[in-house]
């Protein structure tokens, strides 16, 4: 008989972010990581643990949007039953239960169970995907620019990522000011590829400020002229329009990256076919987790299209060290005032604190089975604000 999962750990706690705050101010910034001098901001974690019959426990924890953690619950009372290895199943559930929204619950209960089948087998989550890399090549990614001290202006961008040159980074992308003004956005973009050089990766994400197709294609020939490596999201709103996207890319000679707003894997593929867009995105917190993010990596893989991931995670470094294509993985948001933007909830050595970097440019990937990952039980028991615990009772 089959080990079965009988019972789920659904976790809700808070991190401490020094110096940066969400604002909600109805304006330009709205959502965004602001930096504001002397106050500390909180940040929810999720953490979703999976228990089995057998005693074997998979578990993941991360930054978290608002509802995740009760569609998390939700997803675990149908996974309640089943055998543990059945994560097709399971994903089939939870994305009929989660409908109309996304499922960005069912996403931290889907990389629980790539982490237990890696504890059950011995193995690391690089390995069971088929990847061989032990560490990845990485680019740093700031925050927004802002007019409060954190990358204000063209020579402070520099300076930074000067310094962060200097440890080793041979890739930057700059997220843009929050005000859409085409001409600073290109002065900049000139200003980096200048002062950085030419053998230095550079990108361009602004965060989806420009209201016109014409600012957007305006900033965007700068990034071109500049050799940068790819445009990203510089449309409003949230980059999720295949034909407007597919006008940008016809006027531009540079790769387009989008689909961090576009959730799934179908419909990714959609906006690719529709033409919206060169690059794709995938992020194993919004895209049906790990499952989600392979099936997007393979059906790119097969027509030869190279996928970005999204943001920092140790899940994140074991996707770009198994995939076909070599990419970059993403450490954003930093600052000269946030060296990591990553929870600190780890009692083993995993950071995504910029001074990691290695000489060489690269990260490690983490090689205990499954994820490879620790966490902080003291701390999470701390900071707990919620928590439920779905069994067969429920």
């Amino acid at each position: 008989m089959s080990t079965l999962i009988d019972k789920v750990e659904v976790v809700q706690f808070d991190v401490d972010s020094p110096e940066y705050v969400r604002t909600f101010d109805v304006d330009a910034r709205a959502g965004s990581w602001y930096h504001q001098a002397g106050v500390t901001g909180k940040r929810g974690v999720l953490l979703v643990r999976v228990h089995t019959t057998d005693g074997h426990v998979g578990e993941y924890a991360n930054h978290a949007v608002t509802g995740a953690a009760q569609q998390a619950a939700d997803v675990a009372r149908a996974a309640i039953g089943r055998p543990w290895h059945a994560r097709e199943r399971i994903l089939r559930a939870g994305r009929r239960l989660s409908r109309p929204a996304h499922s960005y619950g069912f996403c931290f209960l889907d990389n629980a169970l790539w982490d237990l089948a890696g504890k059950v087998y011995g193995a690391s989550l690089t390995e069971l995907l088929g990847g061989g890399r032990e560490r990845v090549r990485a680019y740093a990614s700031s925050v927004n620019g802002d007019r409060a001290g954190s990358l204000s202006d063209k020579e402070s961008v520099v300076a930074f990522f000067a310094e962060l040159r200097e440890l080793g980074w041979t890739g930057f992308k700059m997220h843009s000011w929050h005000e859409g003004d085409k001409w600073e956005e290109a002065e900049n973009v000139a200003h980096m590829r200048e002062h950085l050089g030419e053998r230095t990766e550079l990108m361009l994400d602004p965060a989806c400020v420009f209201d016109s197709l014409s600012d957007a294609v305006f900033v965007g020939k700068a990034c071109q002229e500049a050799g940068f490596r790819w445009y990203e999201d510089p449309l409003r709103p949230l980059g999720v329009s295949a034909y407007a996207h597919r006008q940008l890319r016809e006027a531009l000679d540079i790769p387009i990256l989008q689909t961090e707003h576009v959730a799934g894997p179908e419909a990714k593929a959609d906006f690719l076919l529709a033409g919206g867009t060169d690059l794709l995105r995938v992020d194993a917190h919004f895209d049906l987790g790990i499952t989600g993010c392979v099936k997007t990596i393979k059906f790119a893989e097969s027509l030869g299209v190279n996928v970005e991931v999204h943001g920092p995670s140790p899940i994140h470094r074991h996707l770009v060290a198994s995939m076909q294509a070599t990419s970059m993985y993403e450490v954003a948001n930093v600052s000269p005032l946030l060296d990591d933007p990553s929870p600190k909830i780890y009692t083993c050595d995993y950071s995504d604190a910029y001074s990691s970097i290695g000489a060489d440019g690269t990260l490690p990937v983490p090689t205990g089975p499954g994820i490879g990952v620790s966490y902080d039980e003291e701390l999470i028991a701390k900071r707990t604000t919620a928590a439920v615990t779905v069994t067969a009772a429920d």
